[in-house]
């Protein structure tokens, strides 16, 4: 049973290795396209490794190692190879709820094979050329090019064989193939390897690997750009594409920088100017003190001076104090408010003032007391204490 995950696509182009240099083959094509630096591959071509430099194998796995497959999975391998498990590079697929597919080749091959292909980051599926071959039920698919064979003869297993071969790999398959397809151009030389068994079993069909692809319309269920061959993000074309754009913004972003920037000094030299004014004004109406936030601490003061809940205005009261002192020939020397009460002293002619100025402030709703009274000299000094309150 295939795997939901595999994606469907119709006649995709397969890239693969002849005499050991990758052409392409596209769908309905008579002949091999040789790829240089200049090709520009087509979005869905797979990539076809050459399967005798790529093993696959089918592996038994518990629910409880499928956890941890991938890190396990060289290891549980380890046996089944002859290299070193260090220099190869393993993928997984599963095929079932119990089986996986399993395939791998050495790293350093799988480095050169992206090396040689153009536009390798934008490359995503790389799988064995033999599971590139459709294949149908109990049929075995083969496609013939020179001297070398490519077959599938499973959803999982295929190979590259010598032509000469090909007889003795179909007599050792477990399960003979009730029908060999397959694609060449010289029938008679493909037929004269073949056992006259082998040949009454088989369905010719003209052309290679052009004319298979117009009938393959399935992704190959493995795909070995995984792990560390994963394709990376093209920053580089990304950055070919919005260079200009990205130089143009920082550029702009830089003299906006350098505007703000310039803004912001500017607004600081004002803002300490502004603050040394503001405490050279606040030192002239209260010269004694430290300074920690001058607007703060003069509306604190101010506040003492204002009408609040039960207290009258200080100012207007003051008003009243002078004027009634100064319509009796009066002079005030000094004021101390304090919680609703003012104390004033005053120098008068005669204490018939002194007493004239007290009841002019009874008069003007004040409660006026006189404290202290005396003569000195050709005048007379009082102190009155008046609740404004």
């Amino acid at each position: 049973m295939r795997p939901e995950s595999y994606m469907h696509t119709e006649n995709p182009s397969v890239v693969i290795w002849q005499d050991n240099v990758p052409v392409l083959w596209r769908a309905g094509a008579l002949e091999a396209e040789a790829i240089s630096d200049e090709t520009v591959l087509p979005q869905s071509v797979v990539i076809g490794l050459p399967s005798d430099d790529v093993r696959t194998a089918v592996l038994e796995v518990s629910a409880d190692e499928r956890k941890h497959l991938a890190s396990s999975l060289p290891y549980m391998m380890e046996e089944q190879v002859a290299d070193d498990v260090e220099d190869l590079h393993f993928v997984s697929a599963p095929i079932d709820e119990e089986a996986y597919l399993v395939a791998f080749t050495r790293k350093a091959q799988m480095a050169n094979w992206i090396e040689a292909l153009p536009g390798a980051e934008e490359l995503k599926l790389f799988s064995p050329e033999a599971l590139c071959l459709p294949v149908n039920g109990n049929e075995c698919c083969i496609v013939v090019q020179g001297q070398e064979a490519v077959m599938r003869w499973s959803e999982s297993q295929g190979a590259r064989v010598d032509l000469t071969l090909l007889s003795v790999v179909l007599d050792s398959l477990p399960d003979a193939p009730g029908s060999l397809v397959i694609y060449g151009t010289d029938r008679d030389a493909v037929m004269a390897h073949l056992s006259d068994e082998q040949a009454s079993r088989v369905d010719w069909r003209q052309g290679g690997w052009g004319a298979l692809l117009m009938l393959t319309q399935a992704s190959p269920p493995i795909n070995l750009r995984q792990g560390a061959f994963a394709p990376r993000l093209p920053l580089g074309k990304w950055w070919n594409i919005w260079k200009t754009v990205a130089i143009a913004a920082g550029v702009a972003m830089a003299l906006q920088f350098v505007a703000d920037l310039a803004q912001y000094q500017t607004l600081k030299s004002h803002n300490l100017d502004l603050r040394s004014a503001i405490q050279e004004s606040y030192r002239k109406a209260n010269p004694r003190g430290a300074v920690v936030d001058v607007e703060k601490q003069l509306n604190r003061q101010l506040s003492e001076f204002a009408g609040g809940d039960g207290v009258a205005a200080f100012t207007p009261r003051l008003v009243d104090v002078v004027t009634a002192t100064l319509a009796h020939d009066g002079r005030v020397t000094s004021v101390n408010y304090s919680a609703g009460q003012l104390r004033l002293n005053l120098t008068a002619d005669n204490f018939a003032a002194v007493e004239r100025i007290r009841q002019q402030l009874e008069q003007s709703g004040l409660k006026a007391t006189l404290e202290t009274s005396n003569a000195r000299g050709d005048e007379v000094r009082a102190r009155l204490r008046v609740e404004v309150s």
